[in-house]
């Protein structure tokens, strides 16, 4: 794999001036648009029907919004962040138009959901081996009560990835958040590691098993990374498959208010595609490893 500083490099040999140009545009027509709407509010309008144009003012602010954005976040997408994951990885691919399967997210057994959402989709074999494949995921709670309302409430927003191994482990792991109430005690599992136990809770079918697959240089690979970003995500080993998610905003959207050749950005998109890959990496030729 290749290091961010290789990658920026080749990225910072695309040209991004229309990208640019579209976002300058489209803020400057937004800013007078802003402008246009306060001149009138503040001029001619009466209070009582204040509020209700503002609320007005800001559903056709956040319209316009979309719709400028919209070219300027394909062309981006399809130039940059393919380019990205191409250099990153060869036999890696970007598809901002296809999903995570839905039957994926369910057999992870991260939580029950009533809508499911997904999108931009990187796929392939890392190294020209293992079957891959991340994408952005959005799962929601619906609630109808009793007068009628309808209350939408996010369970999890964040990156998703499904990884294929050639072996069946005829069992499942899950490494989840430490939480205080367990999930069961009879299947929760004691770490070596105190300080992974201080981050995760290991739930399985097979302790025995998952010792042997959760080797130090796994648990160190993941506690290094959750101190040094911040960052929350589970996994379930399951079988034949490995499934990670990561909790996080949308990844590989266009920077408005920044250059779309942003380093902090990029990097972070980066950062992102390479824990995953990795992971599964290590999880995968541990596995592979081991006779099962």
């Amino acid at each position: 794999m290749k290091s961010f500083d290789e990658i920026y490099k080749t990225l910072s040999s695309i040209s991004a001036e229309n990208i640019d140009n579209t976002k300058k545009k489209s803020l400057i027509i937004i800013g007078l648009i802003i402008a246009i709407f306060f001149f009138i509010i503040s001029t001619y309008l009466l209070p009582e029907f204040m509020f209700f144009f503002i609320i007005i003012a800001i559903i056709i602010f956040m319209m316009f919004t979309s719709i400028s954005f919209s070219t300027a976040s394909k062309t981006y997408k399809k130039e940059i962040i393919t380019k990205l994951v191409s250099t990153y990885d060869e036999n890696l691919h970007f598809d901002p138009n296809a999903h995570i399967e839905k039957i994926d997210y369910i057999m992870a057994e991260f939580e029950q959901f009533d809508n499911f959402y997904s999108n931009d989709l990187i796929f392939g074999k890392i190294d020209g081996i293992i079957d891959f494949k991340l994408g952005d995921v959005h799962t929601q709670d619906i609630y109808h009560d009793s007068d009628g309302h309808t209350t939408r409430t996010t369970l999890f927003r964040g990156l998703f990835s499904v990884e294929k191994l050639d072996k069946n482990i005829n069992n499942t792991i899950k490494i989840r958040l430490d939480k205080f109430f367990k999930l069961s005690g009879k299947n929760i599992l004691k770490m070596d590691s105190q300080e992974f136990e201080k981050y995760f809770d290991v739930y399985c079918t097979d302790k025995i098993l998952t010792m042997r697959i959760l080797t130090s240089d796994i648990m160190d690979y993941l506690l290094n990374f959750t101190k040094e970003n911040k960052i929350k995500f589970e996994i379930t080993i399951k079988k034949s498959q490995v499934f990670t998610r990561i909790h996080c905003p949308d990844m590989f959207e266009l920077p408005i208010f920044r250059k779309t050749l942003d380093y902090k950005t990029l990097y972070k998109y980066y950062k992102y595609i390479d824990f995953m890959c990795e992971l599964n990496k290590k999880i995968y030729h541990v596995i592979s490893s081991k006779d099962i």
